[in-house]
C-alpha cells in the first residue's frame, strides 16, 4: 500500500537527509547495488566514492528516478521516494539540483539563457525578475561578466561553474555534483572546491553529494564519506574516520587512487616510429 505523503510537506522540508535501507538494484539478472544500507546527513557535504562499477552512478540515477530499483527504500527528508505518487515525486525532484560532469549546457543558448531555463520553464516570474535572479546567481559563481557568452566560448572550469549556477538557481535543499573536478587542472580544481565550500556556507541548509574519484578534493571539502564496494557500503561515516581507517580495503583504495592520480597513461612510441618522428622533426 502506498504511504500517504502530503505534497506541501515534500516541498517545504528545509533540510533533507537521505536514508538508504536494504536497497537492491541492477539490470536484468545482474545486481549492481546489493542490499545497500547508508545514511547521507542533512546540511553536510558527502562524498560518494568507489571503484568503477561499484554502483555510484546507479545510485544517483535511482534517486533521480532514471533507473528503477528492485527492492528496499530510499527516504529523502523522511519520505520514501518509492512510495510517492508520480505527482509527489515530480514535486520533490524539482527541488533537487544536479551539476553534470560537462555542465550539460545547451550550445545554442547564452550562459544567461541556460541558467534562466528552470525559472522560465517552471515559474510565471517576469522577464525582469528572472534576469536579475540569474545575474545575481552568476555573480555568486563569478561569471556575471560572461552572461552573454555561449558555451563554446567558455573554458572547462567556466562550464562547470555555469552548470552549478543553473543547478542552484532554484535554491534546492539537495544538490548532486557528478565529478565536479574531473578534467580540470589543479589550480582550477582548487578554485572549484572553494566554490563548493562557499555554496555550502551560503546555502546553510543544503545537503550536498559529490560523486567523485578526486581524493584531494574530498579532503578539502567533504564532511562525510560513503565508500561503495561491490554494491554495498564499505564505509559510511565522517571524513576524518575515513582517512584514519585501518581497514585494508580503504587503505588500498586511498593508496591506489593516489597512484592513479599521478599515472601517465600514454604508451611510448616504438623505436621505428620514434626514429621516423625524429627524422621528420629535423626536416
Amino acid at each position: 500500500m502506498t504511504t500517504k505523503i502530503k505534497d506541501k510537506a515534500v516541498l517545504q522540508n528545509n533540510t533533507w537527509d537521505i536514508q538508504i535501507e536494504n536497497l537492491v538494484a541492477g539490470y536484468t539478472e545482474t545486481n549492481i547495488i546489493k542490499s545497500l544500507n547508508a545514511q547521507i546527513p542533512a546540511g553536510k557535504i558527502t562524498a560518494i566514492l568507489g571503484g568503477s562499477g561499484c554502483g555510484k552512478t546507479t545510485l544517483l540515477r535511482i534517486i533521480l528516478g532514471l533507473t528503477p530499483h528492485k527492492s528496499g527504500k530510499i527516504l529523502i527528508g523522511g519520505n520514501d521516494i518509492f512510495d510517492m505518487t508520480s505527482k509527489q515525486f515530480r514535486s520533490m525532484r524539482r527541488r533537487i539540483g544536479v551539476l553534470f560532469q560537462d555542465g550539460a549546457l545547451l550550445s545554442s543558448l547564452t550562459l544567461e539563457e541556460n541558467v534562466a531555463l528552470p525559472l522560465k520553464e517552471h515559474t510565471k516570474l517576469s522577464a525582469d525578475v528572472i534576469r536579475k535572479t540569474v545575474l545575481d546567481t552568476l555573480d555568486l559563481v563569478g561569471l556575471v561578466d560572461a552572461a552573454d557568452y555561449y558555451p563554446a566560448e567558455l573554458s572547462g572550469g567556466m562550464k562547470k561553474r555555469a552548470g552549478l549556477a543553473r543547478a542552484i538557481i532554484t535554491e534546492p535543499p539537495l544538490l548532486f555534483y557528478d565529478e565536479p573536478t574531473s578534467g580540470l587542472d589543479p589550480i582550477t580544481s582548487a578554485r572549484m572546491d572553494q566554490l563548493l565550500l562557499d555554496m555550502q556556507s551560503y546555502y546553510k541548509n543544503m545537503t550536498t553529494v559529490l560523486i567523485t574519484h578526486d581524493l584531494t578534493s574530498v579532503k578539502r571539502v567533504a564532511d562525510h564519506a560513503l565508500l561503495l564496494k561491490e554494491g554495498k557500503a564499505r564505509y559510511n561515516g565522517n571524513i576524518d574516520g575515513f582517512f584514519a581507517s585501518d581497514d585494508p580495503y580503504i587503505l588500498e583504495f586511498i593508496n591506489q587512487q593516489s597512484r592513479d592520480h599521478h599515472k601517465i597513461n600514454i604508451a611510448p612510441a616504438n623505436a621505428e616510429v620514434r626514429a621516423a618522428l625524429d627524422e621528420w622533426l629535423k626536416s
